[in-house]
């Protein structure tokens, strides 16, 4: 088989319609072992604590974010600003994880299928589109910074906040470009089954990080105190570091090693159409997800709390990342080992990779999600003490602490899906979910019932919820099965 011609890949790759299921790679660590439910999940568990143990450091790292700044003497609009400024950078991070979905699928396909120039194609290709789309989207979104911020916060009513938070995307969104390819090649690495690798390179981005904010934030050591814009600058000199250390593990990744050649950097149409089939789809996903947090951000800008909303919204969703981190991992685990398993042509057990993969993401996110349903208060305190965010921050956890079992089955499934190159459906669900249902319920709850604050965090459990419910119907139906990548 030519490499060069993605067509007769994706034959090769293609998963059977017939119920003929052919025995596994015998060279493959984990589809060669026998698909028994204790050996399923044990193999889900092996590339998901990684994962999971990545999501715990960056969720430590966002929330001493939260601690750096909600000490600073501006307070709640400092909260409001990094926030903000943080749902700009994850606008970045939403269409990066496009052409990162596209990444994984394709990867995790051919290691399934062993076909090891194919997944350095696909890796070489995705590379270059994240180049380019990192620096063409950096360059837009620097020189439009002021005008966004003037947007999505409230100048009116707060008029110190969207100028921090200008301040701090002055210097994050020069990391647009390392933010593009750290998601590219962790997911080419995800593909292959290796998520420690990953772990340990963000270990020292996190670690380098906090240095950076304890450093920049407060001006220790002797240099100037930067306040809000020296967050934004240690987010992108991290980002830097980091960009920097993936390449240096990439040379070095058995099959994916020789992916900085020329022949597979140069964008080929076939090889970027088959990426984008895949990506597209899953950054329209996360850019409705995005943008509708923007919007919400906007709604609660303008409720009589004021900053103090947006504030809570920060400190609760930072929290949340808690119950978030095992359903990413999960998700992580259910996208590599679908796709593997499709590769090789084991439908079925693709499908039972993913429900194991449910099964323990529900069960370690309710554990969670009662720990901070009852701890809120305490949690909350850590990073304000302003009164009125604490109890909307409280709130807001003991709300949304209902939601995470069907919060986890959107995300493992979804990765489940994303790993079988299904994005558009996901993309649908999302789109009915976040635009047409969080609107029509947030303005009865906020506006028309009065609940304000209170209205929104019930919003956002009732989106989740049906979401979950959503995905799990698809998901069911079984037509991912048959996907050609």
């Amino acid at each position: 088989m030519s490499s060069r011609n993605p067509e007769l890949s994706s034959e090769s790759a293609e998963v059977p319609n017939s119920n003929e299921q052919p025995a596994p790679p015998r060279t493959n660590p984990f589809l060669s072992q026998p698909d028994t439910p204790r050996v399923l999940h044990r193999q889900v568990g092996q590339i998901a604590l990684p994962a999971v143990l990545t999501m715990l450091l960056q969720t430590v790292n966002g929330m001493m974010d939260m601690f750096f700044v909600g000490h600073l003497p501006t307070g709640k609009e400092a909260l409001a600003a990094t926030g903000i400024g943080g749902s700009v950078i994850f606008l970045m991070i939403s269409l990066a994880m496009g052409v990162a979905a596209g990444t994984t699928a394709l990867v995790a396909r051919f290691t399934g299928a062993q076909q090891p120039d194919s997944s350095r194609y696909a890796t070489g290709q995705s590379i270059t589109l994240g180049t380019m789309m990192g620096v063409l989207m950096g360059l837009i979104m620097y020189a439009g910074r002021d005008a966004l911020c003037a947007v999505l916060l409230n100048s009116k009513a707060d008029p110190l906040a969207p100028v921090l938070c200008s301040q701090f995307l002055s210097m994050a969104i020069i990391a647009t470009l390392p933010i593009f390819l750290i998601n590219v090649l962790q997911s080419a690495f995800r593909g292959v089954g290796d998520t420690r690798t990953p772990l340990v390179i963000t270990s020292v981005m996190i670690g380098f990080h906090i240095f950076c904010n304890w450093l920049f934030i407060y001006g220790n050591l002797g240099l100037p105190r930067l306040e809000v814009r020296g967050a934004g600058l240690a987010f992108m000199l991290s980002q830097y570091v980091g960009m920097g250390l993936f390449f240096w593990a990439l040379v070095r990744l058995a099959p994916l090693g020789e992916v900085l050649k020329r022949e597979y950097l140069v964008l080929q149409k076939e090889w970027v159409l088959r990426i984008l089939r895949i990506g597209v789809p899953a950054s329209v996903q996360n850019l409705v997800r995005v943008f509708s947090m923007m919007a919400f951000n906007g709604m609660l800008a303008r409720m009589p709390e004021g900053a103090a909303a947006v504030a809570a919204l920060q400190i609760g969703i930072r929290t949340e990342a808690l119950a978030f981190m095992p359903g990413f991992g999960y998700s992580v685990s259910a996208s590599a080992l679908v796709g593997q398993s499709l590769g090789a042509k084991l439908p079925d057990r693709a499908e039972r990779y993913a429900w194991a993969a449910n099964l323990q993401a529900i069960i370690v996110m309710s554990v969670i999600a009662v720990i901070f349903y009852t701890f809120a208060s305490p949690i909350v305190a850590l990073f304000t003490s302003d009164a009125v965010v604490r109890a909307l921050g409280v709130d807001y956890l003991h709300i949304n602490a209902f939601c995470e079992p069907l919060l986890g089955t959107a995300m493992v499934l979804t990765g489940a899906l994303q790993g079988a190159g299904d994005t558009v459906r996901p993309t649908y669900i999302t789109i009915f979910t976040m635009i047409i249902l969080r609107t029509s319920v947030g303005y009865l709850l906020m506006f028309a019932l009065s609940l304000h604050t209170h209205g929104a965090w019930l919003t956002m459990a009732v989106t989740t919820i049906v979401g979950g419910l959503l995905t799990l119907i698809w998901f069911r139906m079984g037509r991912w099965k048959s996907i050609k990548v």
